[in-house]
């Protein structure tokens, strides 16, 4: 029997990375299908390249006597239509191609702002010969009690999630990670024991898909495979939709993966140098574990190059339940890069009072067998969080 020791809190930690990184895989321009401040619906035309960006998010500013108010504009293929003009609508005989451009009729001009990416939304993911890639470094830490005994994890990661857009509503994605951890068992008379791990640990391959993207309504369905060097194989599942409302967007997700464990015990397993080991078993001789997540969120643009999300999960992880919070500041001076700030944390974990059995024994001497010792434990003080980094480039 194979014993694979840090499976669900490595497939946690991938969670907080993929929740972060959700960050990399969505789609939403900024400034489509904002609403001014009379109702009326601003389209800004995806095909611009330059980067400036208004204050005002993309309204259409204009200017009659000493009063200015936003007009309602659509830029779908070149050419303005439902510009205001004299209390009616007409449409232009030209599109507009600079950043800024000044009409002279009567008293009235109109600015422009041409679209801006967002690659910390939620909802990215690269147009059409577009690569996206969204480099995260976490620490995370992990810990409870049993016993008499602490235990904690600690866990550094850089994952690489790196994208490219096969069509301007499918893009394919790979991604890779490496992780430091280190396990530390330590009882209440001083006793204390670690196990450190440095390695590639997981890698994997995915499709994104566009399925929704309205003037009110966008959606993201997801599939993935990835594998870690220990053995082990998720398949993941993620659907996202999300309501627009001005420079909002209020959204739902579920996600769900199977775990193909092939029969193995999994858990914390730790051994020391007198030849002792010991195994906290979360499941038993199981071939595939199933696990999901459902949570709520909201993505905001809180000034010119400033945006916040944050989303909230409850997880399903077989042995355990746990709700939990994230927030995200992100940070984008282009359309081509962005920083994106994170922090999550648990606020509620069944885990404690959660009774498991706690195997133990001496490693086997000169072929000499030893009988495990078996006890039930119950855990206490149960807490998880984790903050990050993450550098977005889209090229």
């Amino acid at each position: 029997m194979k014993l694979k020791s840090f499976s669900l809190l490595t497939v946690l930690a991938c969670v907080a990375a993929f929740d972060a990184s959700a960050a990399g895989r969505s789609n939403m321009y900024s400034n489509i299908n904002m609403r001014n401040a009379e109702g009326s619906t601003i389209q800004i035309n995806r095909g611009y390249s330059e980067t400036n960006y208004d204050t005002d998010y993309g309204y259409v500013k204009r200017t009659s006597g000493n009063t200015a108010h936003a007009a309602p504009v659509a830029n779908r293929s070149g050419a303005y239509d439902n510009v205001e003009t004299s209390h009616r609508y007409q449409r232009a005989e030209q599109p507009v191609r600079e950043t800024k451009r000044t009409y002279t009729e009567g008293k009235t001009y109109r600015k422009t702002a041409m679209r801006k990416y967002f690659i910390a939304n939620p909802f990215y993911q690269p147009l059409k010969g577009q690569f996206g890639s969204v480099t995260t470094g976490e620490y995370m830490q992990g810990k409870y009690k049993f016993a008499d005994v602490n235990r904690k994890l600690t866990e550094l990661s850089i994952k690489e999630d790196l994208s490219y857009g096969l069509t301007d509503r499918i893009a394919l994605q790979g991604m890779a990670k490496y992780n430091s951890d280190k396990l530390i068992w330590e009882n209440a008379t001083g006793g204390k024991d670690e196990y450190k791990n440095h390695d590639l640990n997981l890698y994997g391959l995915g499709i994104q898909g566009r399925i929704v993207d309205t003037n009110d309504w966008i959606a993201t369905l997801s599939g993935y495979y990835e594998h870690q060097k220990h053995g082990v194989d998720y398949f993941i599942a993620d659907i996202k939709a999300g309501y627009k409302v001005a420079s909002t967007t209020i959204y739902g997700l579920a996600r769900g993966w199977a775990i193909d464990m092939d029969g193995d015990v999994y858990g914390d397993y730790i051994e020391n140098n007198l030849n002792e080991w010991a195994l906290l078993v979360y499941g038993d001789s199981t071939d595939t574990l199933f696990m999901g997540e459902l949570g709520a969120g909201v993505w905001s643009v809180l000034a010119q190059d400033w945006t916040l999300n944050v989303e909230g999960l409850y997880g399903f992880y077989d042995w355990h339940n746990q709700l939990s919070i994230k927030g995200a500041f992100g940070w984008q001076p282009n359309d081509y890069f962005a920083l994106n700030l994170y922090a999550k944390t648990s606020l509620y974990d069944s885990a404690n009072k959660k009774h498991l059995d706690l195997h133990w024994g001496n490693m086997p001497i000169n072929g000499t067998e030893y009988a495990a010792n078996v006890a039930n434990v119950e855990l206490s003080k149960y807490k998880e969080w984790s903050v990050g980094l993450q550098v977005m480039f889209q090229f």
